[in-house]
């Protein structure tokens, strides 16, 4: 698995449960879940914010940023490619 595969199945997955928002720190944290599930790091929660980055420029996803309180990035997901 590669962090591009495990935040389109993650979002993906919230899609298909009729959710759309979330926040960065939502993505940041999948890199402990990975370790959780499986004993080791797939990538650090910098990787995981790279990697999202790099999909919303390369059209693997469309989200709209949400007015948000503080420091926190909400998103709003609005499409994503199915893996």
């Amino acid at each position: 698995m590669t962090v591009r595969k495990h935040i389109t199945k993650n979002l993906y997955n919230l899609q298909q449960s009729g959710l759309s928002q979330f926040k960065t720190s939502d993505i940041q944290e999948l890199a402990y879940e990975y370790k959780n599930t499986y004993g080791k790091f797939l990538g650090s929660t910098e990787t995981y914010t790279r990697e999202f980055r790099r999909m919303r420029q390369e059209g693997v996803l469309e989200v709209e940023k949400m007015k948000t309180k503080g420091r926190q990035q909400t998103w709003k997901l609005k499409f994503i490619m199915p893996f």
